[in-house]
């Protein structure tokens, strides 16, 4: 259950006649609520209120231990009754009592106060926003989405807080960020990793990146090369907190990371996310020219660096906060949390689509109940094939925050990748992609039937990404002669750039050449080797 808000906080203390000795009581059982101590405080209070029957304040304090102990019930009972015996009515405090049970998920009671308490012209846009939010919500509620999750388990999950999770592309490696205390006994965040082995996740193990201070949020980028995380308050920060970049080397290992100063200001960075592409850097930041505190930002990626960021408009960004965007592989389906948007708790999770051809978002639809609740929910990540997402939640679980898994609603899924697309996206500009299932006969360049499936998908590919250009390749064993083999290879890969070409690829975007036995990738002494030396393939040209 939520904190809940002393109502008497916000309700003017008026007090007539009482002696000093009552009000000494009324204060001690005020500490006891706030140090959780509620049944001596509610056996503390009925005494007070049996020696003072005509004193009406112990009423809120008895709705107040009702409500800390989750009887909203009876909280509602000595509310209503303090509230009625009130001389002058103060509507603000209607609202509060809304807002008790709109934090615990009680929203027709939420609405109905709601209601009552519209004369609230100082609060009339959070007013209106909770109405809009009561409203979802009971709605989403009687239209729940099909969501069956799962926590991730001890291997991931601790008695400290997970979040943030990142899958890679290929789902072989989760990464997170665990926060737990460091030698000094401070909460402090390092990352953690596990790597997936018969369907199961390993016990995660610290990442070496870890330092003595705070690491948070880490992506990596889809070609496994670069890594970026958060770092607070380091000696070479501009802000509170800061992105850092670094970069994989050749032993496997991740170098010194160095600040990311052409993004970062003297505000709060954080949460990056790669596009597939490798165009963009989508991160989170409360810097000046932003609508709201917490909004999500993008920086084009170029041979120069990171451009100047751009804030994502208010189609995604609101007044309020939004965090932890994360842009599927497909490229075309954006999840982010926000507590702006119509939602059923503080924060609520979304997701925002466009077409191939279109650079900007559609409006965000929130992912419905039960994915989203009252309580609090962020951090999505979602696997390549598009089904399988994992989350954050303070819902019940091993600690404070766990992660969770689930399998997405279709209507909310990203488009699944083919393993070609896959290929694509882990790779180099300039590396080499074979295309396994484009076949020939013995001796020909005569397509082979099955092999129109894999052409197919580089087509689609080609059609949706319009800007990149490729260079195919044709390749041969050892076998035969040198000068027919270069020739044979020569016309394999011209067949496939006829192929692409005759189905609307431009010539411009295509090249292709014959390297015959030349650039085996394997050794040509075996019937193996050979076979994988037969090939043709494809590379991303800048």
């Amino acid at each position: 259950m939520r904190n809940l808000i002393l109502l008497f906080v916000f309700i003017p203390f008026i007090l007539f006649s009482q002696t000093k000795r009552d009000l000494k009581k009324y204060n001690k059982i005020v500490d006891l609520i706030e140090k959780n101590e509620l049944e001596t405080a509610l056996s503390e209070t009925y005494k007070l209120l049996e020696a003072n029957k005509e004193w009406n304040k112990p009423n809120l304090l008895l709705s107040n231990i009702y409500f800390s102990k989750g009887n909203f019930e009876k909280g509602e009972k000595y509310f209503l009754k303090y509230y009625s015996l009130q001389s002058k009515k103060n509507t603000s405090a209607i609202f509060q009592l809304s807002q008790i049970f709109y934090s615990n998920g009680m929203y027709n009671k939420a609405l109905k106060y709601l209601l009552i308490s519209k004369d609230l012209s100082e609060t009339e846009d959070k007013y209106k926003r909770m109405i809009n939010n009561c409203r979802f919500a009971i709605y989403a509620m009687e239209n729940p989405v099909e969501f069956e999750y799962e926590n991730m388990g001890e291997n991931i999950n601790t008695e400290y807080s997970e979040y943030l999770p990142f899958i890679s592309v290929d789902g072989e490696k989760f990464i997170f960020t665990r926060l737990l205390p460091n030698f000094n006994g401070e909460l402090q965040e390092d990352f953690y990793f596990s790597i997936q082995t018969d369907s199961n996740w390993i016990l995660a193990n610290e990442m070496e990146i870890n330092t003595q201070g705070n690491e948070g949020s880490v992506c990596i980028s889809p070609n496994g090369n670069y890594l970026i995380y958060t770092a607070c308050n380091r000696i070479d920060s501009r802000g509170r907190c800061d992105l850092y970049i670094c970069v994989k080397q050749k032993d496997g290992s991740w170098s010194e990371a160095e600040n990311l100063s052409s993004i970062n200001t003297r505000y709060w960075e954080s949460q990056a996310c790669f596009s597939a592409d490798m165009k963009y850097l989508y991160f989170v930041s409360d810097r000046r020219g932003g609508y709201g505190g917490d909004d999500i930002w993008r920086s084009e990626i170029t041979k120069f660096g990171f451009s100047e960021p751009k804030n994502l408009g208010p189609k995604i960004n609101t007044v309020y906060n939004e965090m932890s965007p994360f842009l599927h592989p497909d490229n075309l389906t954006f999840y982010f949390a926000s507590e702006g948007h119509t939602s059923m708790g503080d924060f609520d999770l979304f997701i925002s689509k466009r077409s191939h051809s279109d650079t900007t978002w559609n409006t965000p639809e929130n992912m419905g109940y039960p994915i989203n609740t009252y309580k609090t929910e962020n951090s999505l990540a979602v696997s390549s094939d598009g089904k399988t997402a994992y989350f954050v939640s303070d819902r019940e679980g091993f600690g404070k925050e766990d992660i969770f898994s689930f399998e997405l609603p279709k209507n909310t899924r990203a488009e699944e990748l083919s393993d070609l697309e896959l290929e694509i996206i882990s790779k180099e500009s300039g590396d080499e992609i074979i295309l396994n299932n484009v076949l020939f006969d013995t001796d020909s360049y005569m397509l082979l039937g099955h092999s129109f499936i894999e052409l197919n998908l580089l087509l689609s590919y080609l059609k949706n990404n319009p800007s990149v250009k490729i260079h195919i390749e044709g390749h041969t064993d050892n076998v035969g002669e040198k000068d027919h083999n270069l020739i044979l290879s020569e016309n394999r890969a011209k067949e496939v750039f006829y192929y692409l070409k005759d189905r609307g690829i431009s010539s411009e975007r295509l090249s292709f050449k014959g390297y015959g036995e030349s650039n085996p990738i394997e050794s040509n002494n075996t019937e193996l080797g050979r076979s994988k030396n037969r090939r043709t393939s494809f590379s991303i040209v800048e």
